[in-house]
């Protein structure tokens, strides 16, 4: 008897296939030697990846991403668990701990308003801005995902166009898409302004902590954004840690440790507490210590660590038994 496929199930007949072979000692020796896959099978994937369903997605992006085959039955990486995390970890029970406006309410009622950066104004549409009566700098960011932020340093160099251009295309996005991430699949778009914050480097240094059981692991500092962005790892103790995350590489200048520290550590303990896994990222500007984002599955899991091995090391931090549909509920007293 003919047995009959839709042209979906064909595609993932022919995808199933295509990512055996790619396991295949062959095929693993090779991508060791070339160091990238095959050209037409890369461009081939990248063209129909963000039709895939989700779990497909997840595997053709990682492999896409990180010239890695993704294990999702028997995760052990730390970049494998966030991608099992994404499709079995329940994260939709977060998003409102990710929506940027959202968020200030749970901050303000853990650690107190005084960690908040100042809020300017919320709207829902670009045009809704009153840029006559914003201050001379700002930051102006969308709510529901990462990366939309503008920074204005000079209000009168701004080009409005330009700016309405950039914005309607943040808000036009259901971020989730990007990289499917459903934390963000049912927020709303929005438009904040916050006050402009600078540190001693003339910019701004982000310092992320990722936090296992509410206890702090490290501390990845992010600078020199605008020469091309580095990245220092951290332990809790401010030692330069020998670990690379490919892509980025450390600071031209060591990076002194932070006077308030101490306190950094102590709110992203706050902060973590009720969550089995989140990074807290925080600003400091020398004299004041100022919440930045939680992020529950940081660079959506593609991320590649030189050595490798700290890929795993994380990963053993990270235990995914802990995610239920429970436990955000549980840490709001639902």
């Amino acid at each position: 008897m003919n047995s009959y496929h839709t042209p979906h199930e064909c595609f993932e007949l022919a995808l199933t296939g295509t990512l055996a072979v790619l396991q295949s000692a062959a095929m693993a020796q090779a991508r060791r030697l070339a160091g990238a896959l095959p050209a037409p099978v890369a461009k081939l994937l990248s063209k129909v990846r963000h039709a895939l369903p989700d779990a497909w997605f997840c595997r053709v992006n990682y492999l896409l991403r990180t010239r890695r085959i993704l294990h999702l039955n028997n995760p052990r990486a730390y970049s494998e668990k966030i991608q099992w995390l994404k499709l079995h970890g329940h994260l939709e029970q977060y998003s409102l701990y990710v929506d940027k406006y959202d968020v200030r309410k749970y901050v303000e009622d853990t650690i107190g308003p005084e960690y908040l950066v100042p809020l300017i104004g919320v709207w829902r549409e670009f045009d809704d801005i009153p840029f006559d009566e914003m201050p001379e700098q700002f930051v102006l960011k969308a709510t529901h995902g990462q990366g939309y932020n503008f920074v204005c340093r000079d209000k009168s160099s701004l080009d409005l166009t330009s700016l309405r251009e950039t914005v309607t295309g943040w808000v036009s996005q259901n971020f989730y898409r990007a990289e499917r991430e459903p934390q963000y699949r049912h927020l709303r778009p929005r438009l904040i302004a916050e006050m402009y914050l600078e540190d001693e480097s003339g910019w701004l240094r982000d310092f992320k902590f990722p936090c296992f059981d509410g206890v702090p692991y490290m501390v990845q500092v992010i600078g020199d954004r605008r020469a091309g962005m580095t990245e220092n790892l951290y332990d809790c103790a401010w030692n330069l840690m020998p670990i690379l995350e490919k892509g980025y590489p450390n600071a031209r200048h060591a990076i002194a440790k932070p006077a308030l520290l101490d306190e950094m550590l102590n709110i992203a303990a706050k902060l973590s507490a009720d969550f089995p896994f989140v990074r807290v990222d925080l600003y400091c500007t020398g004299e004041n210590i100022y919440f930045g984002e939680l992020t529950f599955t940081p660079a959506s899991g593609i991320i590649v660590y030189e050595p490798s091995t700290f890929d795993l090391e994380l990963g053993r931090m990270l235990d995914l038994s802990k995610f239920s549909v429970t436990a955000a509920s549980q840490s709001r007293g639902g």
